[in-house]
C-alpha cells in the first residue's frame, strides 16, 4: 500500500520563511502541498504563494489540497525550481519573499514501483521527476561506459565500490540484462558486502537519480538566482537529506555570507567584496525525536536557511 507522503519539518519550514505576511512566496518543490498549506495559512489577504514541480500528478494534488484558499492566493506551475526566475517575470513579479525547496523525494514516488526510484520494488529503470525528460534510468546505464558509470555512482553517490558496481552494470547491459530496479540491485549484490548491501544500494540508486534529474547543477542554479530575485530580508530555506546537497548548500551560504575574500595573507582588505547572504542558522536544523517516531522517513532531513541583503 502506498504511504501518504509527510511534508517534514512544517513549522520550522514555515516560520523561518514568512518574514512578511503580505508578502509572495515559492514552493519550489510543492509536492502535495504540505508546506505550501502551511505557508499560505500564516499570510492574509495580500500574500501569495507560487508552486513549481516537475511532477504532473503532484501537482494535480497540489491544486485539491489547496481548494480550500482563495484562488488569487496561489498559483501553480511546472517546472524546474531553478527556473522560478522564467516564472515570475511572465507573472510580472521581479522579486519574491523567499523560496522553499524541499531536496527529497516523496513517499508516493518512492513507493511507486512504476517510476523505478526504489531498489525494494520491481519496476522500469526510470527514475524521472519529469516523463518528458528523455533520458531515463534505463537509457544512462545502458549508453555509459564504465569510467562514467564510476565517476556517477562516486560523486552522487559517495560509494567505496564504485569501480565494481559500475564495471558490473556494464556487464549486464552488455548481456541485454539492465532493464529494471532489479536487474540493477542484482548487480550491485553481486559485488558488495552484504552487511552494507542496503547502503550500497541507496547509495547507487541515489547517484543515478541525481545524474537523470541533473540535480546538483539545478540547485546550484537554484542558488545562483535566488541571490537576484529574493529581495533584501528575504529567506532562501532548504531542505536536503544527503551528506552532498547539504554540505554544498551550507558551502554556497558561507561563501557568500563573507565580508571579505582577500588571501589571508594580505594585511587589509582591498576585495570591495560585499556580502549578500545572512546565514540563519549556523547549525542544520533536525526533525525532532517526535516527528522521526510519526514520520521515520523524516530522519535524515536537514534544515539550512539564508537571508539576502
Amino acid at each position: 500500500m502506498t504511504k501518504v507522503h509527510q511534508s517534514v519539518l512544517l513549522n520550522e519550514v514555515a516560520n523561518n520563511l514568512v518574514m512578511n505576511k503580505s508578502g509572495i512566496y515559492i514552493d519550489g518543490t510543492i509536492g502535495f502541498a504540505g508546506h505550501a498549506n502551511k505557508i499560505l495559512s500564516k499570510l492574509n489577504n495580500k500574500g501569495k504563494l507560487i508552486g513549481i514541480d516537475l511532477d504532473s500528478y503532484a501537482l494535480e494534488c497540489s491544486k485539491n489540497n489547496l481548494s480550500k484558499f482563495p484562488k488569487k492566493s496561489y498559483s501553480l506551475y511546472k517546472g524546474n525550481f531553478s527556473e522560478f526566475p522564467l516564472i515570475i517575470n511572465e507573472m510580472g513579479i521581479s522579486k519574491v519573499d523567499g523560496i522553499v525547496v524541499d531536496l527529497g523525494i516523496s513517499s508516493y514516488q518512492i513507493d511507486s514501483g512504476h517510476r523505478g526510484f526504489s531498489y525494494m520494488k520491481e519496476g522500469k529503470l526510470d527514475m524521472r521527476f519529469d516523463n518528458q525528460n528523455k533520458i531515463s534510468a534505463k537509457t544512462l546505464l545502458n549508453n555509459s561506459t564504465e569510467e562514467e558509470l564510476s565517476v556517477i555512482i562516486k560523486k552522487f553517490g559517495q560509494e567505496k565500490k564504485y569501480k565494481k558496481i559500475a564495471k558490473n552494470i556494464v556487464k549486464y547491459s552488455e548481456n541485454g540484462k539492465m532493464n529494471t530496479t532489479f536487474d540493477l540491485k542484482i548487480a550491485v549484490e553481486e559485488v558488495v558486502n552484504k552487511r552494507y548491501l542496503n547502503k550500497s544500494l541507496s547509495r547507487v540508486f541515489q547517484s543515478i537519480r541525481m545524474k537523470v534529474n541533473n540535480e546538483m547543477n539545478n540547485l546550484n542554479e537554484l542558488l545562483i538566482n535566488c541571490l537576484d530575485y529574493i529581495k533584501k530580508g528575504g529567506r532562501i530555506v532548504i531542505i536536503s537529506f544527503h551528506s552532498l546537497e547539504d554540505s554544498f548548500v551550507k558551502n554556497f551560504f558561507k561563501k557568500n555570507a563573507l565580508e571579505c575574500i582577500c588571501p589571508s595573507i594580505f594585511p587589509i582588505c582591498n576585495c570591495n567584496h560585499k556580502a549578500k547572504l545572512t546565514i540563519i542558522n549556523k547549525r542544520a536544523i533536525y526533525p525532532s525525536k517526535e516527528e522521526v517516531a510519526q514520520n521515520p522517513r523524516s530522519r535524515s532531513a536537514r534544515l539550512r536557511i539564508a537571508e539576502c541583503l
